[in-house]
């Protein structure tokens, strides 16, 4: 049985071939290396004038490498309010592997002032964040809403609304 040495071009060099679950290609720093949409479809309300979790608004990723980052987009939805005057502020929460929850925008984002005094208005909604979060481990971002005076709803047209998360390699 004849051995076979690799080397020269036949080397191996941070290259997972394909054949063998790779993408070819090496993770070269800003490279994105996965992508994982969720789409949420279903109406959420809240009174609350302190942050809530939007139930069913969430992406889950699991980063190939701790020095990853994960860019985050919330496209569509839109909040909406039955009375005049109402604001709907959103942001985005983090959570790694069971973990506390963490505001990785930092801020209230107030997205719509809504008005409509005998029917809903809705108000797009886009959220954008860029997060490091170190860890190898699932991390799960959620919508997390409330509201400055009153009830408001967000995704009032039961639309879609689209959740993705992108690893970039660091």
């Amino acid at each position: 049985m004849a051995i076979t040495r690799l080397g020269g071009a036949n080397a191996i060099s941070g290259v997972i071939p394909v054949a063998n679950g790779g993408s070819g290609r090496t993770a070269v720093t800003g490279n994105v290396l996965q992508v994982v949409t969720n789409t949420a479809t279903t109406r959420f309300e809240t009174t609350s004038t302190s942050y809530v979790a939007a139930t069913g608004y969430t992406v889950a990723i699991t980063p190939s490498a701790a020095s990853s980052k994960v860019f985050v987009t919330i496209t569509g939805g839109g909040g909406d309010s039955k009375a005049s005057g109402r604001i709907l502020y959103a942001t985005l929460y983090r959570t790694i592997s069971g973990g506390s929850a963490t505001d990785i925008i930092g801020n209230s984002i107030g997205i719509a002032q809504v008005y409509g005094d005998s029917s809903r208005v809705q108000a797009p909604v886009a959220l954008s964040a860029l997060d490091s979060p170190n860890t190898t481990s699932a991390v799960t971002y959620q919508v997390y809403i409330k509201n400055y005076d009153g009830q408001v709803g967000f995704n009032n047209n039961e639309g879609e609304t689209q959740l993705t998360a992108f690893e970039i390699a660091g």
